[in-house]
């Protein structure tokens, strides 16, 4: 790659980070990809698996019914204490909403359009 495109990428990639700190930037990137790939199909929302990490102490339990209530997402504990799976559609701005509980200490995951890609 050229130096200049490199110092694009490197900026955007910045800017995510400043926008949502607790989200992994190549998640983010992903997830609005598929937005807008998917804006013309019958299914607009990416099919979105991810890891949510809490600080050390946070009553997940409570995370749990919290999240498939206000956010209609599937939940699962984690292997390890303090670590939520969650899985469902949705696009950027509700795992924006969604990392803006000061809990989060980390957002991952994988996404795709959902329709076998």
């Amino acid at each position: 790659m050229t130096q200049d495109v490199e110092s694009i990428y490197d900026e955007y990639i910045s800017k995510l980070k400043q926008a949502m700190p607790n989200v992994d930037p190549d998640f983010s990137h992903r997830i609005m990809y598929l937005e807008r790939k998917l804006a013309q199909e019958d299914t607009t929302e990416p099919d979105v698996s991810a890891v949510i990490e809490y600080t050390p102490g946070t009553n997940t339990d409570n995370k749990v019914d919290g999240l498939r209530v206000k956010y209609s997402v599937e939940v699962e504990h984690g292997d390890k204490e303090g670590v939520l799976h969650i899985m469902g559609r949705m696009k950027m701005d509700k795992v924006k909403e969604i990392s803006a509980d000061r809990d989060i200490a980390k957002i991952t995951g994988k996404v795709d359009p959902g329709y076998g890609e």
